[in-house]
């Protein structure tokens, strides 16, 4: 699950933990995808997904946590969250969503 996003975390140097939590009742499940640098994994991808009928794997909705941001990102497919990721990754690498002041260029 999440190959691509697992691909492009290892291409940006970033480290990753993923865990699966199964719902005692009810047919969505749970997997989460805690990521970050030098061990500090303070951001996290919650995936919530189901299987159909034929045992195919459903992804029905993506939540991107990232550190010291106030409002998580839901996205509807990998493709869109890799994108997300492509476009905010200075301040993903900085950890800038936190601290303003490290995404600030000094000369």
């Amino acid at each position: 699950m999440l190959k691509q996003t697992k691909n492009w975390l290892r291409q940006h140097d970033f480290e990753y933990h993923q865990d699966f939590i199964r719902p005692l009742l009810g047919t969505e499940r749970t997997y989460v995808l805690k990521f970050g640098r030098d061990s500090k994994k303070n951001s996290r991808v919650i995936v919530k997904y189901r299987y159909t009928f034929f045992g195919k794997l459903k992804i029905t909705e993506l939540d991107l946590h990232i550190h010291g941001q106030h409002n998580p990102r839901v996205f509807a497919s990998e493709a869109d969250f890799i994108e997300y990721l492509e476009q905010h990754l200075d301040k993903i690498k900085l950890d800038a969503y936190k601290h303003p002041e490290r995404l600030e260029v000094t000369e």
